[in-house]
């Protein structure tokens, strides 16, 4: 009898790290950074957009000329990431990258604000 009241806590630790670990490791998707990040086509115009804010040091790069990012602000709840950029002898500015999901969110395109414009970007290989 009292062998099985020593088992039972320990099964039911075993479970619940199990369970833990389960929901842990579904939970994780990229960051909003990571999604973003990466080459993206101009629609206004011919060019490419550059992003990167993953790895150091955070740049974003329109059309060659690259221009260094700091990460203000991420709100998933409106797939929106602030980032501070310098633009010219220490001057800056808080451009706005924002996702644009289709209807059956599967892809997105970026509603991308900056130098007091609005564009929308797609992903390299759509136009």
């Amino acid at each position: 009898m009292r062998r099985t009241l020593t088992v039972q806590p320990i099964i039911l630790t075993v479970v619940w790290l199990i369970l833990f670990s389960v929901v842990i490791g579904c939970g994780s998707e990229p960051s909003l950074e990571k999604q973003i990040s990466g080459t993206w086509n101009r629609i206004q115009g011919n060019g490419t957009v550059d992003i990167n804010l993953i790895n150091d040091p955070k740049s974003v790069v329109i059309d060659g000329h690259a221009y260094k990012a700091v990460i203000e602000k991420t709100d998933k709840g409106s797939f929106t990431t602030l980032v501070k950029v310098e633009i010219e002898a220490g001057k800056t500015e808080v451009w706005s990258i924002r996702q644009v999901w289709d209807d059956n969110g599967s892809t997105f395109k970026l509603a991308f604000r900056h130098n007091g414009t609005q564009e929308t970007l797609v992903p390299t290989g759509q136009s």
